[in-house]
């Protein structure tokens, strides 16, 4: 099941498969899939790359990779951490008054946050001042995707960066401005008509 319950026709994946090795795969409801195969006498569709083809250690790092998923429970580890990350997050942004305005979404493995401004709307100037207090206590983090290589502790200190940027947040917004806090040009969306 995909992000918000929405189950997907066809979900395509790439080099994460293999930890960074050239591998990619595309899977789906078995009546689309099937339409690229052998076991019916309609028309068939072409569903096979063969652009990683010759790449064969990729094929055993993905498989190493599914493997290691399995054995140390990588999926349930994500989500735990995720789940545990979005409650702290939320915590921090309610106990400093701006939990209406930096909002957590997404999928306990893979959380995104959005920044509000005064009015609700998202505000790019929300956002740098946010990411920049982040950074100024150690914490990059664009989006809030969690990986099985962090410990409970990473995830408290985490929190509590986000914490102290909520408390500046709640400064700007009970200034109406978030430019003293920028220290520079808003950031821009990636994907936008003009660079």
């Amino acid at each position: 099941q995909g992000l918000y319950g929405v189950v997907p026709d066809l979900s395509t994946f790439g080099k994460a498969l293999g930890n960074g090795f050239a591998v990619s795969a595309l899977a789906g409801r078995r009546d689309l899939m099937e339409r690229g195969g052998l076991r019916h006498s309609g028309d068939r569709v072409f569903l096979l790359s063969t652009t990683h083809g010759a790449e064969t250690h990729s094929l055993a790092a993905a498989a190493a990779v599914q493997t290691t998923y399995v054995e140390e429970g990588i999926t349930a580890r994500l989500h735990a951490l995720g789940e545990q990350l979005a409650a702290g997050v939320r915590h921090a942004a309610a106990t400093m008054g701006v939990g209406d305005h930096v909002v957590v979404r997404g999928r306990a493995s893979n959380l995104v946050f959005a920044t509000l401004d005064e009015n609700g709307q998202p505000s790019q100037r929300y956002r740098t001042l946010f990411l920049r207090q982040l950074l100024a206590g150690g914490v990059l983090a664009p989006s809030f995707v969690v990986s099985s290589a962090l410990s409970d502790a990473d995830i408290d200190r985490t929190v509590d960066v986000v914490a102290q940027a909520c408390a500046v947040y709640r400064k700007a917004l009970d200034a109406a401005d978030p430019t003293p806090w920028m220290a520079g040009r808003p950031v821009k969306p990636v994907f936008r008509r003009l660079a």
